[in-house]
């Protein structure tokens, strides 16, 4: 598990594991200060099953690091797409009869290997560590505002838009600690 601390103030959280129980758990996962979205590329693809036995001698394969051949199993219908293989060959035998580069190239190598050899500084040193680059092809961002939203004095502890476009805030009061509601205009 690593933390990775962005040049915004943002926190990121990866967990990467070769023994998890189960199956194979490929999920993204982003939760934000203006939104969440969650992918399951694998393990809950919506399609389970169970079986009380297994034939004698099993050998029946449900997916990639499917631990047992009985009980409730998630078998993948189509495993190679969901792990990405055709469109990765496609785009790489595309690329090198086009003459253009692949969307995953040696320098998006490059920057994935110099974070982990930055994970694993950290756990050594058990401290941040820098993201060394050779070079660095990307820009900056700007800093996390760290004041935050306001409504007439209030503190805004959640915007929700309404169907007809009006705002309905969850206020907190500076002064008292009260929370109240508001449905109030736009913006």
């Amino acid at each position: 598990m690593g933390l990775i601390r962005f040049e915004s103030g943002a926190l990121g959280q990866f967990e990467v594991s070769w023994t998890f129980r189960g199956g194979m758990d490929l999920r993204d996962e982003v939760a934000g200060t203006h939104g969440t979205i969650w992918m399951d590329h694998f393990l809950r693809t919506g399609f389970e099953m169970f079986t009380a036995g297994a034939e004698t001698g099993g050998g029946r394969y449900v997916a990639e690091k499917a631990e047992t051949e009985q009980g409730w199993l998630f078998p993948v219908g189509d495993e190679a797409s969901e792990l990405g293989y055709p469109d990765m060959f496609t785009d790489m035998f595309g690329a090198m009869e086009e003459g253009r580069p692949p969307q995953e190239t040696f320098y998006d190598g490059y920057v994935v290997n110099s974070i982990m050899d930055a994970a694993y500084r950290s756990a050594e040193t058990r401290r941040w560590e820098p993201i060394d680059l050779f070079e660095w092809r990307g820009g900056t961002t700007p800093r996390i505002r760290t004041e935050p939203d306001t409504y007439d004095g209030h503190v805004v502890i959640k915007r929700e838009v309404l169907p007809d476009g009006r705002h309905k805030l969850i206020l907190k009061d500076r002064q008292s600690g009260d929370f109240v509601d508001r449905v109030v205009a736009g913006p």
